[in-house]
């Protein structure tokens, strides 16, 4: 029975390369650290993205200086 099984048996395709079915807490960390990182990067950018029009649109608004802007930016 298991002979035969394994005769019809087609294994699935895992959604990310980096998860297969033989390792899958091994690998599932190392993916959750991947996308963790990823996101941490990109929270980042439009952490500093957002600080750069802020202070862009304060400049081009007016001709005062910087000491104008009185919105918290963290």
């Amino acid at each position: 029975m298991a002979l035969r099984k394994r005769l019809f048996w087609t294994a699935k395709e895992p959604l990310l390369p980096c998860k297969t079915y033989a390792f899958t807490m091994q690998n599932n960390r190392f993916c959750n650290t991947l996308i963790a990182r990823r996101l941490r990067n990109s929270f980042a950018c439009e952490k500093y993205l957002h600080l750069y029009c802020l202070l862009f649109a304060q400049k081009a608004g007016s001709h005062h200086q910087f000491s104008t802007l009185h919105t918290s930016m963290f």
